[in-house]
């Protein structure tokens, strides 16, 4: 993304891990933040490890495109090192 500006998504709801598989499909609400956006909530599905599942509230680090704020570039890795 060489329009993508340096914000942050806030996750507002998420759904819980089912069952015991370690990779799962996580639905989440998020709410895009970064200079010159007006707090863009978006609806995304994302496979995580269960291990480093989020809690809502967490903020993480992404890169937004300027032209279309709904590409986003998540640093989700960030989840299995940070202790939250």
């Amino acid at each position: 993304m060489a329009d993508a500006l340096q914000g942050t998504v806030r996750i507002v709801s998420l759904s819980e891990p089912k069952g015991r598989l370690r990779y799962q499909a996580c639905n989440m609400e998020l709410i895009l933040e970064g200079p010159g956006l007006d707090s863009e909530p978006l609806a995304t599905e994302v496979i995580l490890d269960r291990r480093y599942w989020p809690k809502p509230g967490m903020v993480l680090r992404a890169r937004i495109s300027r032209r279309k704020p709904r590409m986003i570039d998540v640093n989700w890795d960030a989840l299995a090192r940070e202790k939250w």
